[in-house]
């Protein structure tokens, strides 16, 4: 005699799949917060005068890409938006210090 396989009710299905949403939405609004920390920080550098193919890429990867990018690319936008600022920082610290 074959049994059927069980089936999951709809209330089980929503639930994980609710679970699955609150989750991505804790990773989406991870991912906002963090550009817009480093939008402020491309401001706080224009700011000091710093300005350099570093921070107009950095700030062309925030703004003008961004719309268009998908959240995966905008994970990969982030990552290089801030090593571009990073590098400003290390170069603009070592173009004020004395030789």
């Amino acid at each position: 005699m074959h049994v059927p396989a069980r089936k999951n009710s709809a209330f089980a299905a929503r639930g994980t799949r609710s679970a699955r949403q609150a989750k991505s939405r804790a990773e989406l609004n991870s991912i906002v917060a963090h550009r817009a920390r480093l939008v402020a920080e491309v401001t706080r550098l224009r700011a000091r005068g710093e300005n350099s193919k570093f921070i107009d890429n950095a700030q062309q990867l925030l703004t003008r890409w961004w719309s268009t990018a998908g959240w995966h690319a905008r994970e990969q936008l982030l990552k290089t938006a801030d090593w571009l600022i990073r590098l400003e920082k290390r170069r603009g610290g070592r173009a004020q210090s004395p030789v």
